[in-house]
């Protein structure tokens, strides 16, 4: 395996903050109310809750999606939805500060599909750009 590809918590969480305003247009004018978090790993109810092993998981989507808050009427008083990033199990699967970028750019895309309500297949086509 490779070296996991480390760095500062300030320098990953403004790497996701790109990752965020690199999103297309259609994600970014409809995200209201979404935060991301990073952390170093996943709880183990939250690896579990997702059915990934612990070491697997690079992401997580907390809340209520788009399609159920407007269907639900959407309640005014909500805690905003928090996108998870997991900070360590995302270096240890890339080498170099390219790979990191993209990892963490795919990761916030997929968290973000999820948001929005879509399939895995609906958000293969955003990861080509």
């Amino acid at each position: 395996t490779t070296m996991a590809y480390r760095v500062k918590e300030e320098d990953f969480r403004e790497l996701a903050a790109q990752a965020l305003d690199s999103l297309p247009d259609e994600f970014r004018d409809r995200m209201e109310n979404v935060v991301v978090v990073v952390e170093d790993y996943p709880s183990l109810d939250d690896a579990a809750r997702a059915g990934v092993r612990r070491e697997e998981l690079l992401g997580l989507f907390h809340g209520v999606s788009r399609p159920k808050q407007e269907w639900g009427g959407g309640a005014p008083y909500q805690l905003p939805e928090r996108i998870v990033l997991y900070k360590r199990n995302i270096e240890n699967i890339c080498s170099t500060k390219e790979d990191l970028i993209e990892e963490i750019r795919l990761t916030v895309l997929h968290e973000i599909g999820h948001y929005f309500g879509l399939s895995e297949e609906d958000l293969e086509k955003y990861e080509k750009e």
